[in-house]
């Protein structure tokens, strides 16, 4: 399947042009967020810890989200080929504040569809966060996830809905979309396209520039004894999104 160098089609060079050509081109989904899989195996243990950081013109009304440091960790645990729990512990850090506590996730990961069997993986996460003192409200999710592949190329979708929980909840389902495009270039090396498209609360909308849609390229590797790297940058391109957001997650299977 890997190889150390794949002989570059025009396919490949057309993908990695329009990459190039997508960069510098507005983000406000998470910093520590992914498009994530829908994959599922028994007896796979995976720690992950994330780093996200945001920069942002004060001047648009998200001067909260300038030079702002996110991480996260994370333990996933597959009990069956179709069942994973999942525990995160998130921290957040603003522009001249300090180290804080944010929120506590529990999550539960199904695998309903595999590629062995069908025309492409398919599985649901339903999860539950915990959110620290004044952070309220909690909040309740089930998103749901697709990956095709197809020779060298993987693509993901996902479509995530939450809802508010107790203290100071609002009424209404926020939506997201996040799709992904990779391809494999090289051994253990793929290099994509993401998009992030937070639509907020489906009961309050008021139109796509005040939504948070964001795009820009992504770079995964596999190295080691189950090591994992992934790393990516996204800008906005609605004007409630982002200006710039860094994210690297380093991750290790058992």
């Amino acid at each position: 399947m890997w190889s150390i160098f794949k002989k570059p089609s025009f396919l490949t060079a057309s993908f990695a042009a329009f990459l190039i050509c997508c960069f510098p081109i507005k983000l406000h989904a998470s910093t520590i967020s992914s498009v994530g899989s829908p994959n599922v195996e028994k007896g796979r243990l995976t720690a992950e810890i994330r780093q996200g950081y945001s920069l942002d013109n004060e001047d648009d009304g998200q001067g909260g989200q300038d030079q702002r440091l996110r991480s996260r960790f994370h333990v996933d645990y597959g009990l069956t080929d179709y069942y994973a729990p999942r525990v995160v512990v998130s921290t957040d850090r603003r522009k001249g504040g300090s180290l804080e506590f944010d929120t506590l996730t529990f999550e539960n990961r199904f695998q309903f569809l595999k590629q062995k069997t069908a025309p492409l993986d398919f599985g649901i996460r339903l999860g539950y966060s915990l959110r620290d003192g004044d952070k309220k409200p909690d909040r309740t999710y089930i998103n749901l996830y697709e990956r095709k592949d197809v020779g060298e190329w993987q693509f993901r979708a996902n479509q995530l809905f939450s809802h508010d929980i107790g203290e100071d909840a609002g009424d209404g389902i926020s939506a997201e979309l996040r799709l992904q495009a990779t391809y494999e270039i090289s051994e253990k090396v793929e290099l994509g396209l993401e998009s992030f498209n937070d639509f907020g609360n489906l009961a309050e909308q008021s139109g796509y520039s005040s939504q948070q849609h964001s795009v820009g390229p992504v770079i995964k590797a596999g190295f080691g004894d189950g090591y994992g790297l992934e790393t990516g940058y996204r800008t906005g391109i609605s004007e409630g999104a982002l200006d710039h957001s860094f994210r690297i997650f380093l991750s290790k299977t058992f």
